[in-house]
């Protein structure tokens, strides 16, 4: 067994070395230089593609109707990896939802006596919760631009879902959210589902021809299939097909995952604090 082990770290030691030994220095293009001389208009072109690089760079553009190569990747080439990424954050939520769920029914929180996480008390300054009031409109609407905006511009659902998730975590500091905290989860966990419901779906969609297959891309205008003119351009908001909705979709799964992450660690700190009454938790 042990023989096993070392042969297989050597392997792996291996592999890792060579990918080291291929790595591209700092600001040096990979691939052939020339990718993006004598682009054609054709949807496939293979001309002066050495590398997966080059291809995504040459034919990116006009497969995916993307403006931004990395949401076409991450969306589009690679997108059944990228709902990988989305369930290992959905199961992370239930574990910690189960785990949250059996440290509040322990014998030492009940011996305590302590209210409930509903029945946190509001004790916060008027000025820290008024101003995490006017802020938290602003936090989602950056949020929302950021995901909308993911295959024009830097940016997508992870981002934006990420930045809207602060927004709640500065309600949970302000207080503002702290009662009802059941009925927050119950609400937040359904969205956060329909976030990957609907990812799954749209990959459903497209499977005439493969899973996640961008069946939008370069159809009609009204339906995110405005082709992109070859070359810089400003981007359109009804293009690049699918991956807005998949963008959007991974933004409210990533925005209710990680709020539901912060609301079930914030109440348990408070809630075992005062119930545990200095013992070990």
């Amino acid at each position: 067994m042990r023989l096993i082990s070392l042969l297989s770290v050597v392997f792996i030691a291996g592999f890792l070395l060579v990918a080291v030994m291929r790595l591209h220095p700092v600001g040096e293009p990979l691939g052939n230089r020339d990718v993006f001389r004598f682009r054609g208009d054709t949807v496939t072109d293979m001309r002066n593609v050495d590398t997966m690089d080059d291809y995504f760079l040459r034919n990116g553009q006009r497969e995916t109707g993307s403006n931004n190569i990395v949401a076409s990747v991450v969306f589009d080439y690679r997108g059944f990896d990228t709902l990988g990424e989305a369930t290992v954050l959905f199961i992370v939520v239930c574990a910690i939802s189960m785990l949250m769920s059996f440290l509040y029914n322990q014998n030492y929180v009940m011996e305590a006596n302590f209210r409930g996480p509903d029945e946190f008390p509001r004790n916060v300054s008027r000025i820290i919760s008024f101003g995490s009031f006017m802020l938290f409109p602003l936090i989602i609407s950056f949020g929302i631009y950021l995901v909308l905006h993911g295959h024009i511009s830097p940016g997508g659902g992870f981002q934006g879902g990420a930045v809207m998730a602060s927004g709640t975590a500065l309600l949970l500091i302000s207080l503002l959210i702290t009662r009802h905290v059941q009925r927050t989860k119950v609400i937040f966990s359904f969205f956060e589902s329909l976030g990957l419901t609907v990812f799954i779906s749209l990959g459903f969609a497209g499977i005439t021809a493969s899973f996640l297959y961008n069946f939008l891309a370069n159809g009609s205008p009204l339906f995110l299939g405005r082709t992109i003119p070859f070359g810089p351009n400003p981007g359109f908001l009804n293009s690049a097909g699918i991956l807005p909705l998949l963008s959007l979709a991974v933004g409210v799964e990533v925005f209710f995952g990680i709020s539901i992450i912060l609301i079930q660690l914030y109440h348990f700190t408070r809630y075992a604090s005062r119930a545990g009454g200095g013992r070990d938790i």
